[in-house]
């Protein structure tokens, strides 16, 4: 199912491989900026917390590959409600933030989540502000990387950028090709707003 090629991708094991080549990787890429830039905030939101109810209720599984199955298919049954190509642009959007969820600990280890959580009096915004920061800096890397297409590139161009600067950091460090895409995808699209305060 090309629909979830990102959080799919996850469970492939080896973060350099992916499961398309890179015109199509790249192609998907810039459907899911499309897709999250299409569709309004209220509706994100509301997704977002879907699919956090989810994996903190329903999903929770001591294998990956079990919590990334059912995120997939209760994502899935969420967007089969929609019609047409609000449908697709939610699978898309759900990709995005079902991988960011699923990625949140890798951008906040638990050593820096409990010192938040022992200092803030809403962690959880207190959180989303320091994914953001996160995000932000792999945004920023991208953009002083030779992968950037310049400030006026087109969607594809982009596209194409975030996966190479994308394939590149997930054989240098500790994050696949799937949570950089997500994370890069998500700030990019929705041009730099906090995933819990939209």
């Amino acid at each position: 199912m090309r629909a979830a090629l990102v959080v799919l991708a996850l469970c492939a094991g080896n973060a350099r491989s992916h499961a398309e080549p890179r015109p199509a990787r790249a192609a998907y890429i810039a459907d899911l900026i499309e897709a999250i830039r299409a569709t309004d905030r209220a509706t994100l939101a509301n997704t977002r917390r879907y699919i956090q109810v989810l994996e903190r209720n329903k999903c929770q599984a001591p294998e990956m590959t079990l919590r990334v199955g059912c995120l997939l298919e209760a994502a899935g049954q969420n967007c089969n409600q929609q019609r047409g190509d609000a449908r697709e642009r939610c699978r898309r959007a759900s990709d995005v933030i079902a991988t960011n969820l699923l990625a949140e600990r890798v951008f906040v280890p638990d050593d820096l989540r409990y010192q938040i959580m022992s200092k803030q009096r809403d962690a959880r915004v207190a959180i989303a502000r320091e994914l953001q920061r996160r995000y932000a800096a792999l945004v920023a890397e991208l953009a002083m990387s030779e992968f950037f297409p310049g400030p006026r590139a087109d969607t594809a161009a982009l596209a194409a950028g975030i996966d190479g600067f994308c394939s590149d950091a997930a054989g240098t460090r500790d994050l696949s090709w799937q949570y950089c895409v997500a994370a890069v995808v998500w700030f990019v699209a929705s041009d730099g707003a906090p995933e819990e305060t939209r």
